[in-house]
């Protein structure tokens, strides 16, 4: 039997041992708050622990993958695809010629076929036959007593070895005889005019010029190694005399810019990208600020890109690029865009870049399989129709996407409104994303209203790659008239590069044009100088992009088919 507590005897003891009873409770339950508190804190910080180390685990697996990983965002699903047999390139026969056959099997089919052709077709072993060639006869040494008279020639093997001779520098040294004419001639002095150079009354040649841009921007050799590089061929110059060589060039050049940039100005639907470079201001803040490159890109009227070189990332800059452009504008979600259609009056509509908003996905899929999955799904089926929609009209393109692109994205929307996807932390990487979307769901919708816009940004991020692999080796910008004329430079070389020509002789006959004083710039423009100039066209690297295009319908074609069975069999 537990043993009682003792009763006070009194009134006033009772009381008193009550209120020391709820003193005592009163402490106990503070107590308990505070341990409550304290844990609610704990579990907080761990929560907030696991999600940074869940978003610092997203973020060296996105660094992991860029250093290692696939190239292509291409998402394939994992949920267990039945795969079609192709045999090892996908070998499928054709049915009677193709007949019967969906348009995937068709594209398939073809595919297949080429590869074959160009696999039975042996590799030619011999030198391009245009190259010169220089024969020499090797004999072989005669035995003793052996004279070569006497000996009978059976026949001659022949070696063809390709060779390579050093660029040489020489002077040619031009004179100008002076005559004088009888007295009855107006001038009594005669003397042929002086032939064109890259400097009025300079000692370089526009071919010596060519050579240094070309060097410099297309090879992304910076002019301090080329110095060691023309020293080596007999001649030192300074670093500023090769910089005034490609100044010149620049400023030469500028009119020729002007024209592409009004044509690319004129049509009505330009890609825009940006791309950072350190500029260098001396005596200024650190001696060196974040400047940037733009670039602007035209379409099927105007088939140039454009460079544009500004201090900053403020929207100063492509305000007064397009200051008279009147279209829809292409790009990523950079804030000076996003809203450029109320700055303009209207005059301007902005395209948001569905690549970027895929990337975003895609980089976070890890977070949450369950919506990254059907998403990317749903992306891959819009890329899937503008695969077919590459070789239509703009007309056809349009009205391939309001039949079936339209659909696709009202399904990507009701991913996007789903209970689900409202349940994501919005401070997480996929939740990022899944807002990305959202908030610019009215941009991203603007190629479904119009043919000529493309669904990405892809090819103006793609001509910045070379400012972004150039900077890794001339690493700055000196000043802001060295910005805006590489920004010239460039777009002449991107423009020529875009239109499969030989770079240094483009660049060389204009500089040549430009230099006589030419007044037909129309002449220059690289889609009008390819046509004039048809054996400066880089028909390999022609050859090379249409099997690009080939090899990626073939594999969306053969994606699609998986899935179809996948589907079926399910």
């Amino acid at each position: 039997m537990s043993e009682t507590l003792p009763i006070p005897d009194t009134l006033d003891a009772c009381q008193q041992e009550l209120r020391q009873t709820r003193r005592a409770y009163a402490q106990l339950e503070h107590q308990y708050q505070e341990l409550l508190d304290s844990c609610t804190s704990i579990q907080d910080a761990q929560q907030k622990l696991l999600q940074e180390n869940e978003e610092q685990h997203l973020t060296i697996q996105q660094l992991l993958h860029q250093l290692y990983g696939r190239r292509s965002e291409r998402h394939k699903d994992a949920r267990g695809q039945q795969h079609l047999d192709f045999g090892a390139e996908g070998t499928a026969e054709p049915a009677a010629d193709g007949a019967g056959l969906t348009p995937d099997e068709e594209i398939v089919v073809q595919y297949v076929k080429r590869r074959k052709q160009r696999a039975e077709q042996p590799r030619s072993e011999q030198l391009p036959e245009h190259l010169p060639r220089r024969t020499e006869r090797i004999e072989p040494s005669l035995p003793e007593g052996v004279k070569r008279e006497d000996c009978q020639e059976i026949g001659i093997d022949v070696v063809e070895i390709l060779r390579f001779k050093r660029p040489e520098l020489w002077v040619r040294r031009l004179e100008y005889p002076k005559y004088k004419l009888p007295e009855a001639s107006a001038s009594p002095i005669l003397q042929a005019p002086r032939e064109v150079a890259l400097i009025e009354g300079g000692r370089f040649g526009i071919d010596l010029a060519t050579e240094i841009v070309f060097a410099k921007f297309v090879l992304h050799v910076p002019l301090y190694r080329q110095q060691d590089a023309l020293a080596q061929l007999g001649w030192s110059p300074s670093r500023s005399t090769l910089c005034q060589i490609v100044a010149t060039a620049g400023d030469l050049i500028a009119p020729l810019v002007e024209q592409l940039r009004l044509r690319v100005l004129a049509s009505g639907v330009i890609a825009s990208d940006d791309t950072p470079v350190t500029l260098l201001t001396p005596g200024v803040e650190k001696g060196s600020r974040q400047a940037r490159f733009w670039i602007y890109r035209g379409i099927h009227e105007a088939p140039y890109n454009i460079f544009a070189f500004t201090d900053s990332r403020a929207r100063e800059g492509p305000d007064r690029f397009l200051e008279s452009f009147r279209g829809i504008l292409l790009g990523d979600c950079y804030s000076g865009y996003v809203n450029i259609e109320q700055v303009t009056g209207g005059r301007i509509e902005f395209s948001a870049c569905l690549a970027h908003a895929r990337r975003k996905v895609f980089l976070s899929r890890e977070q949450c399989p369950a919506l990254s999955s059907p998403t990317l799904a749903l992306l891959g089926e819009l890329y899937d129709l503008e695969d077919r929609g590459r070789l239509l009209s703009d007309a056809q393109r349009l009205l391939l996407r309001q039949q079936e692109s339209v659909p696709v994205m009202a399904r990507l929307r009701a991913v996007l409104d789903s209970e689900l996807a409202r349940g994501i932390l919005p401070k997480s990487k996929f939740g990022q994303a899944l807002s990305y979307l959202r908030n610019h769901w009215p941009a991203f919708q603007v190629f479904l209203r119009d043919g000529r816009v493309a669904i990405d940004n892809n090819d103006a991020e793609r001509e910045l790659r070379r400012v972004a692999i150039g900077r890794k080796n001339w690493m700055f910008i000196g000043s802001q008239d060295a910005g805006e004329r590489t920004a010239a430079i460039l777009s002449v070389i991107s423009s020529a590069h875009r239109h499969d020509l030989d770079e240094w002789a483009y660049l060389y006959d204009v500089l040549e044009q430009l230099a006589r004083g030419t007044a037909d710039l129309s002449s220059l423009l690289p889609d009008v100088w390819k046509a004039a100039h048809p054996d400066q066209v880089r028909t390999f690297r022609v050859d090379e992009k249409q099997q690009r295009v080939e090899r990626r319908r073939y594999l969306r074609a053969r994606r699609r088919l998986e899935q179809r069975e996948a589907a079926s069999l399910a």
